[in-house]
């Protein structure tokens, strides 16, 4: 029994574990989309990787250096013996022909090369493709901010979205006890007589009316819920818990607005991809010209076939491999060389072309994305005007519905007035309590879409604290 105990302690840890509340505010939430969302992390890793291409763009600077060596047993019809290229690595070695034929003798023979390749003066290429690589690596950083500045707009809206569905929902509910309470009351009205029983319907007819909006809300909370856990890169299992003390206890302020938007990230990005455009126009024109280059190189090799020949011309073999491996020939070679594909001037000039009419697409599309931000800005100064003053005139409307429903209430109990009048009352306090809980979350919502506009989340978040 004592185990059975046990277990059942240890079960309930467990699920207390996996379905315990996280309590989290707009900031945790922020915190949270940065490290989980795929598109955030995908994004950071495309960042990486330009920043690594950009570094093997560096390295194009330096002197290409390729060493080979091998030992093979080959025939030795080509005297010295064969060896292999290696992707171009071995030098060739010329060798006379044997004089008593080709034969099946084999000996044992070694090679080693080494290359170098400098391309010291190339009138600007390599550093116009570290231009394109770095602008790249500049594109990437900006399509990174971009990427995580607009979900932590998106989470930020969806928040307040989730607090005020929460509110909705209080308020169906409230809506639904009020319902309920009248409806038990011209119930027993009803049947003793003292009401119609007419009154006793149409207050049935607003309670399943209340229901039916308390499911809705109901569903529009959890819907609202699961989307945020999306947008923060979390499963629908993770269950959290808003933090409401911001919601409920602040509100934003009027603030001068400003007319500022060339820090939005996502005007940065269109203008990085203008500039890449602009850096590949670049290499392109510098791609057609040549190259010059040192180049030097070293070789030897060793042969079973000795140097010597015998008096009829025959050569003289050493099929052991210590007699075959050592070097014996050595040679080396430097100097000066250039390279230039003239025809390429055709190709290269078409390509640079189409990269400018490819730049003048980039360019438009950041005006485009300009005019975009400057709409925004304007509509985001209207809504918070507008919605701060909503702000202000709900609780008024607020109270003056809590006030009519208080006075009808009382004038029906007294029989002054009809189960109509009552029911029209239900109404017009549900409706203003929904617009008392959307003009406090509206502000907000209104305050963050003016710091997407602005690319700024500053505006927001100071009024958090």
């Amino acid at each position: 029994m004592a185990f059975v105990a046990v277990y059942f302690i240890f079960l309930q840890a467990v699920g207390q574990s996996v379905d315990t509340l996280k309590k989290v505010d707009i900031q945790t939430a922020l915190t949270i989309t940065k490290e989980n969302y795929p598109a955030i992390k995908r994004k950071r890793a495309e960042t990486e990787a330009a920043n690594y291409e950009l570094k093997a763009a560096k390295n194009n600077f330096l002197p290409n250096f390729i060493v080979q060596g091998q030992v093979l047993n080959s025939t030795s019809n080509s005297i010295r013996g064969a060896f292999y290229p290696n992707d171009g690595t071995a030098l060739p070695v010329s060798a006379g022909l044997k004089v008593n034929g080709t034969t099946n003798d084999a000996t044992w023979n070694s090679a080693a090369t080494g290359l170098i390749n400098w391309k010291f003066f190339n009138f600007g290429k390599l550093r116009a493709a570290v231009d394109v690589a770095k602008a790249g690596a500049v594109a990437a950083e900006a399509d990174y901010q971009n990427e995580l500045f607009q979900q932590q707009i998106k989470v930020s809206d969806a928040y307040f979205l989730s607090l005020m569905a929460d509110d909705m929902l209080k308020s169906q509910s409230a809506n639904l006890a009020r319902v309920k309470a009248l409806r038990d009351v011209t119930s027993a009205y009803a049947k003793s007589g003292i009401k119609p029983g007419v009154d006793s319907s149409l207050v049935n007819a607003e309670y399943s009316k209340a229901t039916l909006q308390l499911l809705d809300a109901q569903r529009i909370a959890a819907e609202q819920s699961v989307y945020l856990k999306e947008l923060m890169g979390l499963k629908n299992d993770n269950k959290i818990e808003l933090d409401t003390i911001v919601y409920y206890t602040k509100q934003p302020q009027t603030l001068e607005m400003a007319n500022e938007y060339a820090n939005n990230p996502r005007l940065i990005y269109y203008k990085s991809i203008v500039d890449v455009n602009q850096a590949q126009i670049k290499a392109i024109k510098y791609s057609q010209y040549p190259s010059i280059s040192f180049i030097g190189s070293g070789w030897a090799r060793g042969s079973g076939v000795a140097d010597k020949t015998l008096p009829d011309g025959g050569f003289i073999y050493n099929k052991s491999f210590s007699g075959g491996v050592g070097f014996r020939a050595y040679n080396w070679m430097v100097g000066v060389t250039t390279v230039w594909n003239f025809t390429s001037l055709f190709q290269t000039g078409n390509q640079a072309r189409a990269q400018k009419h490819v730049a003048t697409m980039a360019q438009e599309r950041f005006n485009e994305e300009t005019l975009h931000v400057e709409s925004e800005l304007e509509r985001a100064r209207l809504r918070y005007k507008t919605t701060l003053e909503a702000a202000r005139q709900a609780p008024i409307q607020l109270k003056a519905a809590q006030d009519a429903y208080a006075q009808a209430k009382a004038r029906y109990d007294a029989g002054l007035n009809s189960i109509l009048e009552l029911t029209q009352t239900f109404a017009l306090l549900n409706r203003a309590e929904v617009d008392a809980d959307f003009a406090r979350g509206n502000v907000w919502r209104a305050l963050i879409q003016y710091a997407a506009a602005t690319g700024s989340l500053d505006s927001f978040t100071s009024n958090l604290n």
